[in-house]
């Protein structure tokens, strides 16, 4: 009872799922009250659509999650501009630098 409590928190504190099989072979999931019932619900919810409807919530759901990865795309694209000039300074790097000495007269 003492490991199953120790699960139990494990679970809570985390939000994870916990896999065992039992001595027969059967396997289950402990998981939180809420967890099951937004999963249940989400079922039934899914089953009672049509066709159209069903199909309306995939293309949703497509792009939605289209729309995160070109949000990702833009994030990565933002990490590879080169660095500026000013940056580089501080960063060590020396620029080349050129003396300019006066001209000597010949007379």
């Amino acid at each position: 009872m003492k490991n199953l409590k120790r699960i139990l928190d494990l679970i809570r504190k985390t939000g994870d799922k916990y896999i065992f099989e039992d001595d027969n072979g059967g396997i289950f999931v402990v998981l939180a009250l809420d967890d099951y019932e937004n999963y249940i619900f989400k079922n039934n919810q899914l089953k009672n659509l049509s066709e159209e409807e069903l199909l309306n919530k995939i293309n949703k759901d497509i792009a939605i999650w289209k729309s995160s990865q070109e949000d990702k795309i833009v994030d990565q694209s933002w990490q590879d501009l080169p660095v500026e000039e000013s940056k580089k300074k501080e960063e060590g790097e020396e620029e080349d630098r050129y003396y300019f000495e006066p001209e000597e007269d010949e007379d």
